[in-house]
């Protein structure tokens, strides 16, 4: 017969009246997260479809997806599908429409190859869907038994419940209410107050009443017997599934009849025919199958919820006629749903989870295990693993096997296989062959890896590794394949605490096993490539020396290139002496070596080391290397290393010109991709070229998109970096108060290790250049001096920053000016360095000049100091500085033209805010005996040409009315003056602007009025 179930939602009313709000509220732009939780049976999908049908009707777009799956949570399933649900059909997204993120829902979905890129950017993406969908009306996303999802997609969730108010979406989410993951995570989001919890109870012995009257076409309970209704809230304890089964099992039986005209009459015994469990109201429609149904129904039930037919088919020894067959009469028998889905031709699905919990509870433990191991090999058997070796699993690294004609495409659009490999292992688990299923689980890790889904990923291995360490069985080969997936895994997260110990695991499952020297050595280079992403370059470097051994005097050439390009960053990064020309040396080996054998990526790897080792001697020589990088990665399509070359190149121009060309481009070629972490280092680096070229306002566009980056996609990296940023900016402001807060955030999120993972370079890039700036800004050389001094100090056991740092210029002319600093300096090595850099080239040439002064040659001097300030209009707070600090030895000296340097200085100076270096170099006019212009109200409505000249404010107002036509006396009254007064001024008008008379005086007020 047809399901017994209500065509209202009985007992929900305030639920569903909150579900109905929040979707109300998501399409006039308030959205929000809620979580429906509940046990099995409860309601939780009943009402959740209730509001989605509501939204549907009220022109929202809903998008639908599902966790459950078979055996382990497949990776972003439940997101996967819900994209898709919203890629196709009518008000699908046009072209163009997502931007950047359209990449990374191809990739989500499967349709395009994994790059590895942050998860954080698949959740961007999931959330620009959602916005561009509900843009005019409003979005619905339909979240299914979160509690099967895995630890990515549950990542992804949280961060859509902080992103999704302001938006026209609301997610709507069911889980069970047990402990776990994802009911951690919708409490964490109520604590948050970013999403609501919405727990079901049972329903009381009214509502059960009213549910069974409406299930069986009836709007009173009058209408069904009391001895029908006490045994459903008995057994149901008021649970909708169970009431719903009972009263399917009653009529089914003959027990329950309905009489003619109205109501229904009991015929039977309802205690002996209908069980006390819903297990038994399920088995009991399960056995009424012809006995290759329940076959069929078992063989599926161990696969899961959801299961593969072709599968089950296999297991029951059925061929796919007769298997879909007896799915039709399942179906038939509310067992199993009508059919499969578009998306899934191959998998069908028990209409409950209880389903298939009966089923599987009923069989004996011997049944069961049988059952899974014949599923296990059906699935191998298939071909849909291909070449599953116990003792010989793929290395890491091998490429994906390609799909046989006529298999089952995988669950989210991905090759075949790639989501049964979890199954296929909880099989072998559940048939107690644990050592096969850890070698399908370190499959099923490197494909979750290859799809993006790292957590999840470090979680299937994690597993694995646990099988094997309690299966006697298990060989050593396998355990090797698994630790060496699993830490390979663990660098790519950056988790990698855990390294240390399970690499020395490691090496003992190989020594034992008398595995060959290389593949020990290549566990040595992963914990070197660990080490250098935690900042330990000496326990690194230990790594890579322990791999040279057992490779012995001559290893193979790719392994060769691949240690020397690890241990070219480890070398550099050192307290080694000889780290530059050392690391030089290993990364143009590794280059040389990765091109003649054809490894690309390890080739570009090697190419980016050898720019940094360049770039402090030579940026010309580091400029070729980084444009070899870009060729290799876009011939080899390598989008990241393209995206990093092109970064690079930005980063050089930034030195040498401060231009923002190239970083633009990088930053927009990141953003096409989706590449969010490059996008915001270009934002890093934009900021810092805007501050280098005073250009607050941009700086601050920058460092805002760097935030709300850092933010939005919680990274902490990026946070970090958005906070020496905003250290930066406000020591090009003077403000010792925000500067000292900032670095205080980041030296107590660095707890005392170095931040040149952070920012690519030296530490003082950032403390040296601030502080000693700063104290510049507010008119306190001295301490500027001991800053820079300090700063220098820790820079010298990092020679491989010299010269792009920054602070070198200003602490270079400071030293000059103070008189320690001398010809050798000036003339040498690090001033040579410091002309390549355009925000240092001004103070190294005025250094020269003070010197020259110093020694009586004037117009050298003078000379100069005038061809270091060439090129300067980018950089105006560098001009001014050299100006502020080097008129005083021109004072001093007598050489050059001090007073009007000072009079530009303190005109820069007051105009941006600066008030002390102003006044500094008002007070030095005044003792060069120079008169002083009063800074009066209205001062700074004076042209810009005037201001130079000298002209006051009163001046400037006495102008103005001789421009109108006023005579001397017409003046004197509207200014409250004496006609004398206004005469004096008149003719320090004459003289400041090198007029001949009234005449030129009117007509250079009334240019002036017109430009107003």
């Amino acid at each position: 017969m047809s399901s017994l179930s209500s065509s209202v939602l009985v007992g929900r009313e305030p639920e569903r009246d909150l579900l109905t709000s929040a979707v109300r509220s998501a399409g006039e732009g308030r959205g929000s997260s809620v979580f429906v939780l509940g046990e099995p049976g409860i309601g939780k999908s009943r009402l959740v479809e209730e509001a989605a049908d509501a939204a549907v009707r009220a022109g929202l777009r809903v998008l639908r997806g599902r966790a459950a799956s078979a055996g382990r949570a497949v990776p972003l399933r439940p997101l996967a599908e819900a994209v898709f649900s919203g890629l196709r059909g009518e008000g699908a997204p046009a072209d163009g429409d997502l931007g950047p993120y359209e990449p990374l829902l191809s990739r989500l979905c499967g349709l395009a190859p994994q790059d590895g890129g942050p998860l954080v950017g698949y959740a961007e993406a999931v959330l620009r869907l959602l916005g561009t969908l509900g843009r005019s009306g409003g979005c619905v996303l339909v979240l299914e038994d979160l509690h099967d999802a895995d630890a990515d997609t549950l990542t992804i969730v949280d961060y859509l419940t902080d992103n999704l108010p302001g938006q026209r979406a609301v997610l709507l989410a069911t889980l069970r209410g047990g402990p776990g993951p994802a009911l951690d995570l919708a409490e964490a989001a109520a604590s948050r107050r970013t999403a609501r919890t919405l727990r079901l109870a049972r329903l009381g012995p009214a509502h059960t009443a009213e549910l069974a009257a409406r299930c069986l076409g009836h709007g009173d309970a009058g209408h069904v017997p009391a001895v029908v209704l006490d045994r459903l809230h008995a057994v149901s304890e008021g649970v909708p599934f169970v009431v719903e089964e009972l009263l399917t099992a009653m009529v089914d039986s003959g027990d329950l009849v309905q009489r003619k005209g109205d109501g229904w009459t009991v015929t039977g015994s309802l205690n002996a025919h209908v069980p006390a469990t819903v297990a038994a109201a399920v088995l009991q429609r399960v056995d009424h199958l012809e006995p290759p149904g329940v076959a069929l129904l078992e063989a599926a039930a161990v696969l899961g919820r959801r299961f593969p037919v072709d599968i089950a088919a296999r297991v029951a020894g059925l061929d796919r006629v007769t298997a879909l067959r007896q799915l039709r009469y399942a179906a038939r028998a509310q067992l199993v749903t009508d059919g499969a889905t578009a998306e899934e031709p191959g998998w069908h699905t028990f209409r409950h989870a209880l389903t298939a919990d009966a089923i599987t509870h009923r069989l004996l433990p011997v049944e069961r295990a049988a059952l899974c191991l014949a599923a296990a090999d059906a699935i191998e058997s298939a071909g849909v693993i291909e070449g599953v070796d116990a003792a010989r699993p793929e290395p890491r690294g091998a490429g994906r096997p390609a799909r046989r004609a006529g298999e089952p495409h995988g669950l989210i659009g991905g090759d075949s296989g790639d989501d049964l490999y979890r199954l296929a292992a909880e099989l072998c688990v559940a048939g107690g062959q644990r050592a096969r299923a850890a070698v399908l689980l370190t499959r099923a890790g490197r494909q979750a890896v290859l799809r993006g889904a790292l957590l999840t990923a470090v979680e299937l291995l994690d597993r694995g590794l646990e099988l094997t360490s309690g299966a006697a069985d298990a060989p050593p080969e396998a355990v090797a394949g698994l630790l060496e997936e699993l830490l390979g895994t663990l660098v790519l997260t950056g988790d990698v605490q855990r390294v240390p110990e399970l690499g020395d695991r490691l090496d003992d499952v190989l020594t034992v096993w008398g595995a060959p020297p290389a593949r020990r050595a290549a566990g040595f280079l992963t914990r070197a490539r660990a080490a250098a992403t935690a900042q330990q370059w000496e326990e690194g470097l230990t790594a890579v020396r322990r791999a040279r051994e057992l490779l012995g005097a001559e290893p193979d050439p790719a392994s060769r290139a691949a240690l020397d390009s690890v241990a070219a960053h480890l070398v550099l990064n050192s307290r080694r002496p000889d780290r530059l020309e050392s690391a030089r040396a290993l990364a143009e080996g590794a280059v040389a070596t990765a091109e003649a054998v054809g490894l690309p990526e390890v080739s570009c790897k090697a190419l980016n080391m050898l720019g940094y080792c360049l770039r402090p001697q030579d940026l010309a020589e580091a400029e070729k290397v980084f444009e070899r990088l870009v060729v290799t990665a876009e011939t080899h399509a390598l989008p990241v290393w393209r995206i990093r070359g092109l970064l690079e190149l930005g980063v050089l121009d930034r030195i040498r010109t401060t231009g923002t060309d190239r970083l633009l481009a990088a930053r927009k070629a990141a953003e096409e991709t989706g590449a969010v972490l490059m996008t915001a280092w270009a934002d890093m680096h934009l900021a810092q070229a805007h501050v280098l070229r005073d250009e607050h306002d941009r700086a601050l566009e920058s460092a805002t998109r760097l935030r709300t980056t850092a933010h939005r996609l919680r990274l902490r990296e990026v946070q970090l970096i958005g906070v020496g940023v905003d250290a930066i900016i406000a020591a090009s402001r003077g403000d010792r108060q925000k500067l000292q807060a900032a670095l205080h955030v980041m030296e107590s999120a660095l707890a005392g290790r170095s931040a040149g993972a952070l920012w690519g370079y030296a530490d003082t890039s950032v403390w040296g250049w601030a502080h000693g700036i700063c104290s510049l800004l507010r008119e306190e050389p001295g301490r500027a001096m001991a800053e820079f001094t300090e700063a220098d100090q820790a820079m010298r056991a990092l020679p491989s920053t010299r010269g792009v740092t920054g602070f070198l210029g200003p602490y270079l002319l400071l030293r000059t000016v103070r008189g320690a600093a001398g010809w050798a300096e000036v003339d040498g090595a690090v001033a040579d360095r410091l002309t390549q850099a355009h925000w240092d080239r001004p103070f190294a040439g005025w250094s020269r000049a003070v010197l020259l002064g110093r020694e009586g040659r004037a117009a050298e001097a003078a000379k100069a100091a005038e061809e270091a300030l060439a090129g300067t209009d980018a950089i105006p707070l560098a001009r001014h500085l050299c100006l502020r600090l080097g008129a005083s030895a021109a004072l001093a000296d007598g050489w050059g033209q001090p007073v009007e340097w000072l009079r530009a200085a303190e005109q820069f100076f007051h105009d941006r805010g600066t008030a002390r270096v102003s006044a500094a170099c008002r007070a030095m006019l005044r003792d060069a005996g120079s008169p002083v212009a009063r800074r009066r109200e209205g001062h700074d409505t004076i042209p810009q040409e005037l201001r130079r000249a000298g002209v006051t404010a009163r001046e400037y107002e006495v102008l103005r009315l001789l421009g109108r036509g006023l005579g001397n006396q017409e003046i004197a009254e509207q200014l409250f003056l004496s006609p004398r007064t206004v005469e004096k001024h008149l003719a320090s008008l004459r003289n400041r602007t090198d007029q001949s008379g009234r005449a030129a005086l009117i007509t250079l007020a009334r240019r002036y009025a017109d430009g107003l």
